[in-house]
């Protein structure tokens, strides 16, 4: 078994939380270095999951000959600078979304990767998501099959009836709850705010789910948050995603309804997916989500909210702040699946082109809710030619 010896730049939340334990649980890598303009969460961090060492300096990262594998978890100021020479030194790299803040700047790492024949992974990791990797299994398996199971009002006449047109489209709506007090104070001078930072991860999955290019988008609302995106595809097909910033953290964050062929598909957070019409096809399939030490195992959208109950009544008897219990988004299985592409053993799970698409959709959304305008969205737009 290959060991990758990683350095992880950027010490913040989503490194300590999310990507350095899903590090230490994988025996395939070594966490070698820690890296951050602030030494001393650069040494922190190294300290409290023993990595190797610590620096302030990215370029020593680069520069590293012990070095592998770069984890790039920085605000997108810092995309490019440190991208195109890590690819030159040989080290693929992982790096949060979005990929970069600029066309320009992301058509460099585009030509570096081609050139280099280096892979860099984007961290759109509800790709990798067992909730989402099921909800595309039963979509696709929806629109290819023969309609769902006749419903208990069978409006078609027994499937006699001449399809409409409409009725051959998928319709696609997220609900995204994010409660703004998650968020860190940059959002509030940030220009792109949310809707940038955050929803191109739901803006990915739209993509990803619907077999045919996007024609047109439009958004209502403020960038920071409390807005609605819409994005109309060739086949008529329409994704919406609603995102409110005022419900509360603890609420389920996400909720994937699909309808298409007479089939009814719904991811809930993560951990419960539902279908309907689907005759071969279980109602219901659970997935685990994080629990605390020594609770029992809950799985599925009641067993998340007795869990979050639970902790809240804990908390108040303590005095403490509630402990935070989050589903398998697909973190740990996306970097994974990135050593597998670098191994030759398997497919990138979200390569530089396909974020690439997504954030020109995204800052065309951006777009849009400041002007108040529906946008076309043009081959330009989401091909990207190999030239």
């Amino acid at each position: 078994m290959s060991i990758h010896r990683i350095a992880v730049v950027g010490c913040g939340a989503i490194a300590r939380d999310f990507h350095i334990p899903n590090i230490m649980a994988n025996p395939r890598i070594e966490l070698a270095l820690t890296c951050d303009v602030d030494s001393s969460a650069a040494k922190e961090c190294a300290r409290q999951f023993k990595a190797g060492r610590a620096s302030a300096d990215w370029h020593e990262v680069v520069e590293d000959p012990d070095i592998d594998l770069i984890l790039l978890t920085t605000h997108t100021n810092l995309r490019g600078e440190l991208i195109l020479p890590a690819l030159k030194a040989g080290k693929p790299v992982y790096v949060e979304k979005p990929l970069a803040n600029s066309l320009t700047e992301m058509l460099e790492i585009v030509g570096a990767v081609r050139e280099t024949k280096v892979p860099v992974c984007v961290g759109h990791n509800r790709r990798s998501s067992p909730g989402i990797l099921d909800l595309k299994r039963l979509l696709k398996k929806a629109v290819q099959g023969e309609g769902g199971w006749l419903p208990s009002v069978d409006r078609s006449h027994a499937g006699t009836r001449e399809k409409l047109p409409e009725e051959q489209q998928i319709q696609i709506l997220m609900r995204v709850n994010d409660d703004v007090r998650s968020w860190k104070d940059w959002i509030y001078h940030d220009r792109e705010g949310i809707l940038f930072a955050e929803m191109v991860h739901f803006i990915d999955v739209a993509l990803w789910l619907n077999p045919t290019a996007p024609v047109r988008v439009f958004a209502e609302g403020s960038a920071r948050g409390n807005f609605s995106l819409l994005i109309r595809f060739q086949d008529g097909s329409l994704t919406t995603i609603q995102h409110t910033l005022c419900g509360h953290f603890d609420y389920p964050k996400e909720l994937i309804e699909i309808s298409a062929n007479y089939v009814t598909l719904t991811l809930d957070h993560h951990v419960e997916l539902r279908q309907r019409g689907l005759i071969d096809e279980p109602f219901r399939i659970t997935y685990p989500f994080m629990q605390q030490a020594g609770e029992d195992r809950l799985e599925g959208i009641e067993g998340f909210h007795q869990a979050v109950t639970r902790t809240f009544e804990e908390a108040q008897k303590k005095g403490t702040q509630p402990a935070f219990i989050t589903p398998d988004k697909g973190h740990a299985a996306h970097l994974d699946r990135f050593l597998d592409c670098i191994e030759g053993k398997g497919e990138n799970p979200c390569d530089v082109v396909a974020a690439v698409v997504v954030t020109r959709i995204a800052l065309k959304l951006l777009e849009s809710v400041r002007l108040g305008l529906p946008l076309p969205i043009g081959p330009e737009d989401w091909h990207i030619p190999d030239v």
